[in-house]
């Protein structure tokens, strides 16, 4: 979960699906390894105060995909971790044996996605679940 339009659409529809199933949801933010890695690469030090900021921002994204699940009816877990996406998104639904993968079709802006890779491109392919992706 980004904070996008799309990233907004996937959770109501992961939030439809689980009220429907009975099933519980897990919405995971990642502090972008590759942002702070690319500022170095630039010149630029990361700050503590760039990675708070950047964890900051997550866990109020977070606390607005819980409150959205709350008001209806949906129990969510949330988990915030520092990595590359797909990759943590991957490692987090193998581990726990996820039903699946709900993400959206794009994230924060297309160069980013193009710089980055796709996100859900990436857990498509590689993921052992089944993952959807919502447009």
């Amino acid at each position: 979960m980004d904070g996008s339009p799309d990233a907004k659409k996937a959770l109501d529809y992961a939030i439809s699906l689980a009220k429907t199933y009975g099933s519980t949801l897990t919405v995971m933010y990642v502090v972008h390894r590759r942002v702070y890695v690319a500022a170095e690469e630039a010149g630029f030090t990361p700050t503590a105060a760039l990675i708070h900021d950047m964890e900051e921002q997550g866990k109020k994204i977070l606390d607005e995909a819980r409150k959205t699940a709350q008001s209806r009816g949906v129990e969510l877990d949330t988990v915030l971790v520092h990595g590359i996406p797909a990759e943590e998104i991957l490692k987090k639904a193998e581990a726990e044996k996820y039903d699946m993968i709900v993400v959206g079709s794009r994230g924060r802006t297309s160069v980013k996605a193009f710089l980055l890779g796709s996100i859900s491109d990436k857990v498509s392919h590689h993921a052992k679940c089944p993952v959807l992706i919502v447009k």
